[in-house]
């Protein structure tokens, strides 16, 4: 994308609606089937507009990946108060991650077909996975510091497998199709991450912040 471009209005109003216009398409089609010319027919451009902001299709999933996954993972609005902040602020977490999957369920079944193929996708999601796992391993370490969860607590494989265990949870359950009761399930999980921290009732608070 040239400097120009990205520097007008309309032209970041073209991208948001290319971006927009390939969200629909992807879910609708899957990767493979949807091709350049379906994404700005939907977005009302020509093909020679697309290549003005994105390399090729590949380019513009890497951009959707990284849209869905800080909807997905993204920050929570504000901190949780009180002396058992790590029980709630996992507790929110879970709901709020749980919820934005289901909004995303198709898209993310997308996901999954890309990056069994797609090197450029696996790349993206690895690295955007990485991210937010490294935000929960900071949360953790600081859990540990003030006292809150188990000293002993590898925060890396605690970061990485309770992270995988939830995603994988929410796959099976919004991209196969059983879903379940959003906070029953939510509940669920809380508790197993509190039982795999040791979470100690009653000492300071913690911010889940990056």
């Amino acid at each position: 994308m040239s400097d120009k471009t990205s520097m007008t209005r309309q032209g970041l109003r073209t991208r948001g609606s290319l971006l927009r216009a390939a969200r629909r398409v992807f879910s609708e089609r899957g990767f493979h089937q949807a091709r350049v010319a379906d994404i700005t027919a939907e977005a009302g451009v020509s093909v020679g507009t697309f290549y003005r902001y994105f390399e090729d299709k590949n380019e513009l999933f890497t951009n959707l990946i990284i849209d869905v996954e800080d909807e997905v993972y993204g920050e929570l609005s504000s901190p949780v108060a009180g002396p058992d902040q790590p029980r709630a602020r996992i507790a929110e977490t879970n709901l709020l991650y749980l919820e934005a999957f289901q909004r995303n369920s198709d898209f993310w079944k997308v996901l999954g077909e890309a990056a069994l193929s797609s090197a450029e996708a696996r790349r993206a999601l690895t690295d955007r996975r990485r991210y937010y796992q490294g935000r929960t391993r900071r949360a953790f370490t600081r859990w540990q510091d003030e006292g809150l969860i188990d000293a002993n607590l590898d925060v890396d494989a605690a970061a990485a497998m309770l992270g995988a265990m939830t995603e994988r949870c929410a796959y099976i359950w919004f991209v196969f199709g059983e879903p379940p009761a959003l906070e029953e399930a939510s509940e669920h999980l809380t508790t197993l991450w509190l039982n795999a921290l040791g979470v100690v009732a009653g000492g300071p608070s913690a911010t889940l912040e990056p």
